[in-house]
């Protein structure tokens, strides 16, 4: 019976032999470190065009972002919701969320520099109408988080996170890099039979879309992905450079990275009926 598994406690496990996890443990230096940069990638794709057209959204509503990194969707929500609270444990990562929402012109950002464990429901916050975490399900005790997301939202609930493989050629660099498989963590599959023990009958949609990252040189690529895989030694940059200019696709001057990523949106609304 899917009842008798625990799906928390193989979700522990899982992440805890993620290969990220076992290098770097709490990743909130991690990103601190890759604030900017990353904030600058995301203007590059329409990732959040694409994950908001998929929820369902009053301009009355309040939104509750949890690890909003530089406002990827947070920014953008803010202009059609009422309110948008961004609860981030980057505080660069924040900096840069609140740069873009100046640039951007919107002011109903709250910000709450604190990772979701930490956050104490009715304390920290209040009950939101919408809650999503897009790609930011890192939390150890899965369950306790989807706990406390279902308590606080009000009508709806939706997150984003990966089916199966990852985006990046990890699985191909880190051998080489690091002399060990890679392991990427947990995928959505946990997470929906952890709320289906919860009593929590999730809707899924997995979509398969393509990745693309821009390079101006291939010099700017390999320093990008020595930083993406904490990769500072001269032997680590001869490596990843090989593996670059194998496959690294030329266009009009420029050098693209492409790759298919299946993604899942796992929702339900509060009431927990499917519509």
């Amino acid at each position: 019976m899917i009842t008798d598994i625990d799906w928390n406690k193989m979700w522990m496990e899982s992440l805890e032999n993620a290969s990220w996890r076992k290098r770097h443990g709490d990743m909130t230096d991690f990103w601190d470190r890759r604030a900017e940069r990353y904030s600058e990638s995301i203007k590059e794709n329409d990732r959040a065009l694409r994950v908001i057209s998929r929820l369902k959204i009053d301009p009355e509503w309040t939104v509750l972002d949890i690890g909003s990194g530089p406002g990827t969707l947070a920014v953008p929500l803010a202009r059609i919701a009422r309110a948008v609270t961004a609860v981030e444990p980057s505080t660069r990562m924040l900096s840069c969320l609140k740069q873009n929402a100046r640039e951007a012109g919107v002011t109903n950002i709250e910000c709450i520099n604190k990772r979701w464990e930490d956050v104490v429901s009715f304390d920290d916050l209040d009950e939101h109408d919408i809650l999503i975490a897009s790609y930011s399900l890192a939390m150890l005790d899965m369950k306790a988080a989807l706990s406390k997301m279902n308590q606080l939202a009000k009508k709806y609930v939706y997150l984003f996170t990966f089916a199966g493989g990852r985006m990046w050629d990890y699985d191909k660099l880190w051998p080489r890099l690091y002399g060990a498989e890679y392991s990427p963590g947990p995928d959505y599959i946990y997470i929906y039979n952890i709320l289906y023990n919860m009593g929590i009958r999730a809707n899924v949609e997995i979509t398969k879309t393509e990745h693309k990252q821009r390079f101006s040189s291939l010099d700017e690529a390999v320093k990008r992905w020595a930083e993406n895989l904490d990769a500072d030694s001269p032997e680590s940059e001869k490596i990843i450079r090989s593996y670059l200019s194998e496959t690294l696709i030329e266009e009009s001057g420029e050098l693209w990275s492409r790759s298919m990523m299946e993604s899942a949106m796992i929702w339900w609304r509060k009431d927990h009926e499917d519509e």
